[in-house]
């Protein structure tokens, strides 16, 4: 499969991230789930196909703007696309995972299913 991505980053600003969006053929969610149930993605709420890939916990330091993004961010972006394309077709995610849900989805039905409102 051959995608289109963009990668923005304001490298002006020393605390600012890469963002990768993925631009053609654009990511979807599996059958009858929706966009909050991709894995790894930065969730835009107002517009969720233009949500950008999680590829790094930026908490942990797996990114600083010392790094190149020929180096990291495109190899990044690559093994995502990578483990998206076989997540569509079986629904399990083989990448790695930082800590917590894996999507904004199990974020939400682990809210609901606590029974007092409260992450489980």
């Amino acid at each position: 499969m051959k995608y289109e991505v963009a990668v923005i980053w304001g490298w002006q600003n020393p605390k600012a991230v890469p963002l990768v969006h993925v631009l053609d053929p654009p990511i979807e969610p599996r059958p009858g789930t929706d966009f909050i149930d991709l894995p790894h993605l930065n969730y835009d709420h107002q517009n969720p196909e233009d949500s950008a890939l999680c590829l790094f916990d930026p908490d942990a330091g797996e990114w600083d703007s010392t790094m190149l993004i020929a180096d990291r961010i495109v190899p990044w972006a690559s093994e995502w696309l990578h483990f998206y394309e076989i997540w569509q077709l079986d629904g399990v995610w083989r990448g790695s995972n930082a800590p917590g849900p894996i999507s904004v989805g199990e974020i939400l039905r682990q809210i609901q299913e606590a029974p007092d409102g409260t992450r489980a």
